[in-house]
């Protein structure tokens, strides 16, 4: 690490510490004092915010693989910060400001971005369309889709925000699970995935999820149940309901008239 840019700031549950040594940053994680995944490092010629365990050289990595650090257990207290002693175990993250999409970028990303992107493609067609040459004029609709590649984008930082895995999105397809991630998507805050902790906005957003949720199914079950009652009546007006019923009444009485006729006599 360079002399120069010996200055490196921590950030964890939404509060910035530093300026820090990198022999100070080393040493918090020797103690276990910083967590690998969701403490964030910036400082040492790095052009963005990166996972603690990420930064080259904070973590003792063992031999059996690349992705292993050693994480001794927790020790004393020590002042991390100019604001004064910090103590990662005892305060908690109640929010992690993870990189990635945050609740609102999400929302805006799933609603109104694709909306205007539709709307801009749809006039950047019929002046792209004639250029594409004769007969390749429909080659210009595949402009859309870039609007699931940004959806499918935006999502992917939803979860990295959230501290979840990337590949948690395959899930999405899954029946009952992805209600589940669609909530977490909507209402978690950054960082939810590794804290468990909820804050104020996003109990508001969990009321109107699951009750939002709750009100779809409801509508679409009495929807489903009307247009059964609706198609069942008139099927009965039509008067091919009767005729099944006769049908199978007819078909009733000639096993039961069958089954009760006495057998014959056997012959000697």
């Amino acid at each position: 690490m360079s002399e120069q840019k010996d200055e490196w700031w921590v950030s964890r549950g939404g509060h910035t510490f530093g300026p820090v040594t990198f022999a100070q940053v080393v040493e918090s994680a020797k103690e276990g004092r910083l967590e690998p995944r969701t403490d964030m490092l910036f400082g040492g010629g790095l052009s963005d915010w990166v996972p603690a365990g990420e930064v080259e050289g904070v973590f003792e990595r063992r031999a059996a693989g690349d992705s292993a650090w050693e994480a001794p257990p927790v020790m004393g207290d020590e002042k991390f910060s100019e604001s004064g002693e910090f103590d990662f175990k005892k305060t908690g993250a109640e929010k992690l400001d993870l990189p990635g999409a945050t609740r609102l970028t999400w929302f805006l990303g799933m609603t109104l971005f694709p909306g205007l992107l539709v709307a801009g493609i749809s006039v950047l067609i019929p002046m792209v369309a004639p250029r594409l040459g004769q007969g390749h004029e429909p080659y210009a609709a595949l402009l859309f889709l870039v609007v699931p590649l940004v959806m499918l984008w935006v999502t992917l930082m939803r979860f990295q925000n959230l501290a979840m895995h990337r590949w948690c999105v395959l899930l999405l397809w899954v029946p009952i699970l992805n209600l589940w991630l669609q909530y977490r998507l909507f209402a978690c805050p950054s960082g939810y995935g590794h804290t468990k902790r909820m804050d104020g906005i996003g109990t508001v957003l969990a009321v109107i999820f699951w009750l939002g949720t709750a009100l779809s199914m409801a509508s679409a079950g009495f929807i489903f149940a009307q247009g059964g009652m609706a198609a069942l009546k008139a099927s009965e007006e039509n008067g091919q309901l009767r005729v099944l019923l006769n049908q199978w009444d007819e078909l009733k009485g000639a096993v039961e008239k069958d089954g009760g006729a006495e057998a014959p006599a056997p012959e000697n």
